[in-house]
Protein backbone atom coordinates (compact mmCIF):
# COMPACT_ATOMS: atom_id res chain seq x y z
CA UNK A 1 0.00 0.00 0.00
CA UNK A 2 1.32 3.70 -1.02
CA UNK A 3 1.07 6.58 1.20
CA UNK A 4 -1.75 8.96 1.11
CA UNK A 5 -0.10 11.57 -0.49
CA UNK A 6 0.80 8.98 -3.33
CA UNK A 7 -2.65 7.76 -3.29
CA UNK A 8 -4.52 11.30 -3.84
CA UNK A 9 -2.05 11.93 -6.98
CA UNK A 10 -2.11 8.65 -9.20
CA UNK A 11 -4.13 7.73 -12.06
CA UNK A 12 -4.97 4.03 -12.40
CA UNK A 13 -4.10 2.76 -15.49
CA UNK A 14 -4.38 -1.21 -14.98
CA UNK A 15 -1.37 -2.77 -13.87
CA UNK A 16 0.38 0.39 -13.14
CA UNK A 17 -0.28 4.04 -12.22
CA UNK A 18 0.54 7.85 -13.44
CA UNK A 19 1.68 10.27 -11.65
CA UNK A 20 2.15 13.66 -13.83
CA UNK A 21 4.98 12.67 -15.96
CA UNK A 22 5.71 9.77 -14.06
CA UNK A 23 4.38 6.36 -15.15
CA UNK A 24 4.50 2.86 -12.86
CA UNK A 25 3.79 -0.66 -14.68
CA UNK A 26 3.59 -3.77 -13.41
CA UNK A 27 5.74 -5.98 -15.13
CA UNK A 28 5.07 -9.56 -13.56
CA UNK A 29 2.07 -11.24 -12.18
CA UNK A 30 1.88 -10.01 -9.01
CA UNK A 31 4.96 -7.68 -8.32
CA UNK A 32 7.73 -5.80 -9.73
CA UNK A 33 7.37 -2.78 -11.54
CA UNK A 34 9.18 -0.23 -14.41
CA UNK A 35 9.20 3.41 -13.66
CA UNK A 36 9.38 5.97 -16.21
CA UNK A 37 9.96 9.78 -15.73
CA UNK A 38 12.40 9.47 -13.20
CA UNK A 39 15.84 10.81 -13.32
CA UNK A 40 18.02 9.34 -10.90
CA UNK A 41 21.41 11.24 -11.73
CA UNK A 42 19.89 14.07 -10.15
CA UNK A 43 18.58 14.62 -6.46
CA UNK A 44 15.14 13.27 -6.36
CA UNK A 45 11.94 15.70 -5.73
CA UNK A 46 9.70 15.05 -3.27
CA UNK A 47 7.16 13.71 -5.61
CA UNK A 48 9.77 11.34 -7.27
CA UNK A 49 10.95 10.37 -3.44
CA UNK A 50 7.35 9.60 -2.20
CA UNK A 51 6.39 7.82 -5.62
CA UNK A 52 9.23 5.41 -5.79
CA UNK A 53 9.13 4.67 -1.94
CA UNK A 54 5.88 3.81 -2.29
CA UNK A 55 6.12 1.70 -5.58
CA UNK A 56 8.77 -0.40 -3.82
CA UNK A 57 6.22 -0.88 -0.88
CA UNK A 58 3.97 -1.98 -3.05
CA UNK A 59 5.71 -3.80 -5.98
CA UNK A 60 9.25 -4.87 -4.01
CA UNK A 61 11.39 -4.26 -7.09
CA UNK A 62 11.59 -1.34 -9.30
CA UNK A 63 13.09 -1.01 -12.52
CA UNK A 64 14.06 2.23 -13.93
CA UNK A 65 15.70 1.71 -17.62
CA UNK A 66 18.65 4.03 -19.11
CA UNK A 67 19.62 5.86 -16.42
CA UNK A 68 23.40 5.26 -16.93
CA UNK A 69 24.52 6.20 -13.11
CA UNK A 70 28.06 6.62 -11.98
CA UNK A 71 28.76 5.38 -8.74
CA UNK A 72 28.61 8.34 -7.30
CA UNK A 73 25.28 9.50 -8.85
CA UNK A 74 24.13 6.05 -7.44
CA UNK A 75 25.40 7.01 -3.86
CA UNK A 76 23.50 10.49 -4.36
CA UNK A 77 20.08 8.89 -5.07
CA UNK A 78 20.62 5.66 -2.49
CA UNK A 79 21.24 7.90 0.18
CA UNK A 80 18.32 9.73 -0.25
CA UNK A 81 16.59 6.21 0.51
CA UNK A 82 18.66 5.90 3.80
CA UNK A 83 21.69 5.68 5.39
CA UNK A 84 24.32 3.59 3.22
CA UNK A 85 25.72 0.05 4.49
CA UNK A 86 30.10 0.00 4.24
CA UNK A 87 30.36 -3.63 2.58
CA UNK A 88 33.34 -4.04 3.09
CA UNK A 89 32.28 -3.79 7.30
CA UNK A 90 32.46 -7.62 9.19
CA UNK A 91 34.71 -9.16 5.66
CA UNK A 92 38.29 -9.44 6.07
CA UNK A 93 38.07 -11.36 2.60
CA UNK A 94 36.11 -8.09 1.35
CA UNK A 95 38.22 -6.03 2.73
CA UNK A 96 41.22 -7.57 1.16
CA UNK A 97 39.26 -7.62 -2.29
CA UNK A 98 39.19 -3.74 -2.33
CA UNK A 99 42.40 -3.35 -3.35
CA UNK A 100 41.22 -5.37 -6.82
CA UNK A 101 38.02 -3.71 -7.16
CA UNK A 102 37.67 -0.45 -9.20
CA UNK A 103 35.43 1.43 -7.07
CA UNK A 104 37.27 2.48 -3.59
CA UNK A 105 34.50 3.75 -1.81
CA UNK A 106 33.05 1.25 0.72
CA UNK A 107 29.54 2.65 0.03
CA UNK A 108 29.30 0.40 -3.10
CA UNK A 109 30.50 -2.19 -4.27
CA UNK A 110 30.67 -4.57 -7.67
CA UNK A 111 28.60 -7.55 -8.68
CA UNK A 112 31.57 -8.19 -11.00
CA UNK A 113 33.67 -11.03 -13.02
CA UNK A 114 36.30 -8.19 -13.68
CA UNK A 115 39.22 -7.42 -11.65
CA UNK A 116 39.76 -3.48 -11.86
CA UNK A 117 36.76 -3.08 -13.99
CA UNK A 118 39.14 -4.72 -17.21
CA UNK A 119 39.93 -8.15 -17.51
CA UNK A 120 38.36 -11.33 -16.61
CA UNK A 121 39.49 -12.55 -13.23
CA UNK A 122 41.89 -15.48 -12.67
CA UNK A 123 40.01 -19.05 -12.21
CA UNK A 124 41.45 -19.35 -8.79
CA UNK A 125 40.01 -15.70 -7.77
CA UNK A 126 38.28 -15.78 -4.49
CA UNK A 127 36.11 -13.11 -6.26
CA UNK A 128 34.29 -15.88 -8.33
CA UNK A 129 32.88 -17.26 -4.95
CA UNK A 130 30.92 -14.52 -4.61
CA UNK A 131 29.43 -15.13 -7.78
CA UNK A 132 28.51 -19.01 -6.92
CA UNK A 133 27.17 -17.22 -4.19
CA UNK A 134 25.04 -15.24 -5.51
CA UNK A 135 23.13 -17.83 -7.38
CA UNK A 136 21.28 -18.77 -4.39
CA UNK A 137 18.09 -17.22 -3.16
CA UNK A 138 18.65 -14.97 -0.28
CA UNK A 139 18.38 -11.10 0.85
CA UNK A 140 21.09 -8.85 1.77
CA UNK A 141 22.47 -9.03 4.81
CA UNK A 142 19.98 -10.48 7.27
CA UNK A 143 23.05 -12.04 9.33
CA UNK A 144 24.17 -8.81 9.82
CA UNK A 145 23.11 -6.74 12.99
CA UNK A 146 21.37 -4.20 10.90
CA UNK A 147 19.88 -6.28 7.53
CA UNK A 148 19.46 -4.51 4.78
CA UNK A 149 16.32 -2.38 3.45
CA UNK A 150 17.03 -1.81 -0.12
CA UNK A 151 19.57 -2.40 -2.44
CA UNK A 152 20.71 -1.19 -5.92
CA UNK A 153 22.05 -2.27 -8.93
CA UNK A 154 23.68 -0.48 -11.65
CA UNK A 155 24.33 -2.07 -15.21
CA UNK A 156 27.76 -1.35 -16.03
CA UNK A 157 28.81 -3.99 -18.49
CA UNK A 158 26.31 -7.53 -19.26
CA UNK A 159 26.93 -10.59 -20.95
CA UNK A 160 25.26 -11.44 -24.39
CA UNK A 161 23.28 -14.31 -22.63
CA UNK A 162 22.56 -15.00 -19.03
CA UNK A 163 23.75 -13.34 -15.79
CA UNK A 164 19.57 -12.19 -15.46
CA UNK A 165 18.76 -11.65 -11.91
CA UNK A 166 15.33 -13.23 -10.76
CA UNK A 167 13.07 -11.82 -8.02
CA UNK A 168 10.73 -13.95 -5.86
CA UNK A 169 7.41 -12.25 -4.31
CA UNK A 170 7.48 -13.34 -0.44
CA UNK A 171 4.83 -11.47 0.68
CA UNK A 172 2.02 -13.22 -2.55
CA UNK A 173 3.93 -16.10 -1.43
CA UNK A 174 3.12 -16.25 2.07
CA UNK A 175 -0.57 -15.59 1.43
CA UNK A 176 -0.62 -18.58 -0.88
CA UNK A 177 0.27 -20.78 2.10
CA UNK A 178 -2.26 -23.27 3.32
CA UNK A 179 -3.75 -22.25 6.87
CA UNK A 180 -2.10 -24.99 8.37
CA UNK A 181 1.45 -24.08 7.29
CA UNK A 182 0.76 -20.48 8.57
CA UNK A 183 -0.35 -21.83 11.76
CA UNK A 184 3.07 -23.94 12.08
CA UNK A 185 5.31 -21.43 10.93
CA UNK A 186 3.65 -18.15 12.74
CA UNK A 187 5.47 -17.62 16.25
CA UNK A 188 8.76 -19.35 14.61
CA UNK A 189 12.65 -17.64 14.82
CA UNK A 190 15.33 -18.36 12.11
CA UNK A 191 18.86 -18.22 13.04
CA UNK A 192 20.95 -15.96 10.26
CA UNK A 193 24.42 -17.25 9.65
CA UNK A 194 27.10 -15.05 7.12
CA UNK A 195 28.72 -18.39 6.50
CA UNK A 196 25.88 -20.73 5.81
CA UNK A 197 26.14 -20.56 1.95
CA UNK A 198 29.74 -19.97 1.80
CA UNK A 199 29.74 -23.49 3.85
CA UNK A 200 26.99 -25.05 1.02
CA UNK A 201 29.51 -23.76 -1.69
CA UNK A 202 32.38 -25.57 -0.30
CA UNK A 203 34.20 -22.00 0.62
CA UNK A 204 35.50 -22.08 4.08
CA UNK A 205 37.63 -24.85 3.41
CA UNK A 206 40.80 -23.97 2.62
CA UNK A 207 41.22 -24.54 -1.12
CA UNK A 208 37.42 -22.91 -1.44
CA UNK A 209 39.10 -19.53 -0.20
CA UNK A 210 39.17 -19.46 3.43
CA UNK A 211 36.11 -17.45 3.68
CA UNK A 212 35.24 -15.81 7.12
CA UNK A 213 33.19 -13.20 8.96
CA UNK A 214 33.70 -10.88 11.84
CA UNK A 215 29.96 -11.39 12.56
CA UNK A 216 27.59 -13.74 14.50
CA UNK A 217 24.46 -14.93 14.07
CA UNK A 218 20.70 -13.14 13.95
CA UNK A 219 17.44 -14.33 14.93
CA UNK A 220 14.68 -13.38 12.92
CA UNK A 221 11.38 -13.98 12.71
CA UNK A 222 10.26 -16.45 9.59
CA UNK A 223 6.79 -14.50 9.28
CA UNK A 224 7.31 -11.06 8.76
CA UNK A 225 5.22 -7.82 8.61
CA UNK A 226 6.76 -5.27 5.81
CA UNK A 227 6.15 -1.76 7.62
CA UNK A 228 5.34 -0.18 4.49
CA UNK A 229 2.43 -2.41 3.08
CA UNK A 230 1.52 -4.20 6.45
CA UNK A 231 1.28 -7.53 4.45
CA UNK A 232 3.03 -10.55 5.84
CA UNK A 233 6.17 -11.98 4.50
CA UNK A 234 8.22 -14.96 4.33
CA UNK A 235 11.69 -14.96 5.49
CA UNK A 236 13.50 -17.56 4.44
CA UNK A 237 16.77 -16.61 2.75
CA UNK A 238 19.15 -18.87 1.81
CA UNK A 239 21.35 -17.44 5.05
CA UNK A 240 18.75 -18.60 7.23
CA UNK A 241 20.65 -21.33 8.36
CA UNK A 242 18.46 -23.37 11.12
CA UNK A 243 15.39 -22.58 13.40
CA UNK A 244 15.28 -22.01 16.95
CA UNK A 245 13.97 -25.05 18.83
CA UNK A 246 14.08 -27.57 16.09
CA UNK A 247 16.75 -30.05 15.36
CA UNK A 248 18.75 -29.04 12.30
CA UNK A 249 17.28 -31.64 9.86
CA UNK A 250 14.27 -30.66 11.09
CA UNK A 251 14.31 -27.06 10.64
CA UNK A 252 16.37 -27.26 7.27
CA UNK A 253 13.34 -29.30 5.70
CA UNK A 254 10.93 -26.86 6.95
CA UNK A 255 13.19 -23.97 5.45
CA UNK A 256 13.68 -25.94 1.96
CA UNK A 257 9.74 -26.38 1.62
CA UNK A 258 8.68 -22.72 2.46
CA UNK A 259 11.89 -21.40 0.02
CA UNK A 260 10.38 -23.67 -2.28
CA UNK A 261 6.72 -22.24 -1.86
CA UNK A 262 8.44 -18.80 -1.58
CA UNK A 263 9.52 -18.84 -4.94
CA UNK A 264 7.23 -20.87 -7.22
CA UNK A 265 7.44 -19.74 -10.76
CA UNK A 266 3.92 -17.95 -10.21
CA UNK A 267 5.90 -15.60 -7.60
CA UNK A 268 9.15 -14.55 -10.03
CA UNK A 269 10.29 -11.88 -12.17
CA UNK A 270 13.41 -12.31 -14.13
CA UNK A 271 14.88 -9.22 -14.87
CA UNK A 272 17.07 -9.31 -18.08
CA UNK A 273 20.02 -6.56 -17.30
CA UNK A 274 20.40 -4.11 -20.17
CA UNK A 275 23.32 -1.20 -19.98
CA UNK A 276 22.17 1.64 -18.21
CA UNK A 277 19.18 -0.29 -16.07
CA UNK A 278 19.14 0.55 -12.41
CA UNK A 279 17.21 -1.31 -10.43
CA UNK A 280 15.90 -1.15 -7.06
CA UNK A 281 14.59 -4.16 -4.62
CA UNK A 282 13.13 -3.90 -1.24
CA UNK A 283 14.54 -7.02 0.92
CA UNK A 284 12.33 -7.34 3.41
CA UNK A 285 9.31 -8.45 0.62
CA UNK A 286 11.45 -10.03 -1.82
CA UNK A 287 14.17 -12.63 -2.04
CA UNK A 288 16.58 -12.45 -5.15
CA UNK A 289 19.47 -14.49 -6.79
CA UNK A 290 21.91 -14.31 -9.95
CA UNK A 291 21.48 -16.24 -13.11
CA UNK A 292 24.34 -18.18 -14.50
CA UNK A 293 26.47 -16.95 -17.62
CA UNK A 294 29.43 -17.56 -19.18
CA UNK A 295 31.64 -15.97 -16.39
CA UNK A 296 34.88 -17.57 -17.89
CA UNK A 297 34.30 -16.09 -21.28
CA UNK A 298 32.04 -12.98 -20.79
CA UNK A 299 31.67 -9.62 -18.80
CA UNK A 300 29.56 -8.91 -16.27
CA UNK A 301 29.77 -5.70 -13.82
CA UNK A 302 26.96 -4.63 -11.47
CA UNK A 303 27.65 -1.81 -9.21
CA UNK A 304 25.98 -2.13 -5.87
CA UNK A 305 24.76 0.16 -3.30
CA UNK A 306 22.64 -1.55 0.24
CA UNK A 307 20.10 0.87 2.36
CA UNK A 308 20.23 0.09 5.70
CA UNK A 309 17.01 -0.71 7.54
CA UNK A 310 15.84 0.62 10.78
Amino acid sequence: MKSRRVVRRREYLGKGWKLGTLEINQVASTFAAEIRGIDASSPLSARDLDALIGALDRYGVVVMPDQNLTPDQQISVSEQLGPLENSDEGSPSFRKLRENLQYVDGRVSEISNLAQGKGLLEESDVRRLFTFANQLWHSDSTFRPIRARYTTLSAVKVPESGGDTEFADVASSYDALSDEDKEEIKDLMGVHSPTVVMEAMGATRPDGGGFVSEYGTQSRPIVDIHPGSGRKVLNVPSHCSHIEGMSLPEGRSLLTYLREKATLPEFRYRHVWSLGDFVIWDNRSTLHRACRFKERKEARQLVRTVVQDA
